[in-house]
């Protein structure tokens, strides 16, 4: 399950890649109507999308806590408080029909991405420290999974957060 949900994150930053190039090649005057097209198909569906971002963060976290017994540190519930939300605000939003979602979720993405990106430096980079975490707590340091050789829990949901910021920003707009 946790390699399921790390090669789908590499999936996701492949498509992004291939995005920023299809991107730069439409700003460059390149006619891309892969790009046009799959813009269409986004703009109609990005809150279907973004649900399913959020329901498998969400899944995906619960699964490793609940299922996988992996602790969570300080820092993970703080990124969970801005990520769960998501869910129940992007189920109502379809069932409603409500397109001004965008207006509620940015601000929690916003205070989630930071913290999963600050997560992430303590676990890579030998320059940040975990001071915040309890000696009795689980540190934010520690490492359950890591996998071609970027993808901890913390670039999961950096990743899952980015991508429904991205769709909210860009196609979320009335």
């Amino acid at each position: 399950m946790v390699y399921a949900l790390a090669a789908g994150a590499a999936a996701i930053h492949a498509s992004l890649l291939t995005a920023a190039s299809y991107f730069a090649a439409s700003k460059a005057g390149y006619r891309v109507e892969a790009v046009e097209e799959l813009k269409s198909r986004i703009a109609g569906r990005w809150r279907e999308l973004s649900l399913v971002l959020a329901t498998l963060a969400t899944g995906g976290s619960l699964y490793m806590s609940q299922v996988l017994g992996w602790t969570p540190c300080k820092l993970c519930w703080y990124i969970r408080i801005a990520i769960y939300p998501l869910v129940v605000l992007f189920a109502t939003a379809l069932f409603l029909d409500r397109q001004d979602v965008r207006e509620y979720v940015i601000p929690l993405l916003l205070v989630g991405i930071p913290i999963s990106a600050y997560h992430y430096a303590i676990q890579r980079i030998d320059q940040f420290t975990s001071a915040g975490c309890s000696v009795l707590a689980v540190s934010c340091s520690t490492e359950y999974t890591f996998h071609f050789g970027y993808i901890n829990i913390s670039m999961l949901s950096l990743t899952a957060q980015l991508a429904i910021l991205v769709l909210a920003w860009r196609f979320g707009r009335n």
